[in-house]
Order: structure tokens, then sequence, then C-alpha cells
């Protein structure tokens, strides 16, 4: 866990390593909430990245297998290794 330490006028430094890791860079904005006695700060550009529902359709294509009868097996297999 990192430290920070608040200097005058409230100001903090975000740690490179952690600026770094959530892809903030120079002048970009970050909302700041208090909720239950922690602070977030969350980068706007994050919070601009709503996707409709319909963009994880067909996400897990081929995960089980490609026809009917791959994707029967594939879940028997499962099913046969549950304990009972």
């Amino acid at each position: 866990m990192s430290h920070v330490r608040v200097r005058p006028k409230h100001q903090i430094t975000i740690p490179s390593n952690i600026a770094q890791a959530a892809d903030i860079k120079l002048d970009d904005v970050l909302d700041i909430a208090y909720v239950n006695g922690i602070i977030t700060l969350v980068p706007q550009k994050r919070l601009q990245r709503k996707e409709s529902i319909m963009s994880y359709a067909g996400i897990a294509r081929g995960l089980w297998g490609n026809t009917t009868t791959e994707i029967d097996a594939s879940i028997r297999n499962d099913r046969d290794s549950w304990e009972r």
C-alpha cells in the first residue's frame, strides 16, 4: 500500500506506479467521492466508457464447442465431474 501526504490546499500526489497502472496522464480529470469513510478517485475517461449490454453478445462463442454435439458433450462431462 502506498502512502501520500496531504499538502497545503489539500493537495496529494498520486504515486507514479499507481498512476501508470491506472493509465492516469497529465491533465486527466478524476471524479472523487467520499462514502462510508472511504475516498475513491476514478478517472472520468473510465466512466465515459459505457458499453451496451449487446456488445457482450457472443462473448463465449466456441467456449464449450462449435457444434451442438460438442456443446452437449462438454456439458455432460462437466455434470459427470460433479460430486453427488
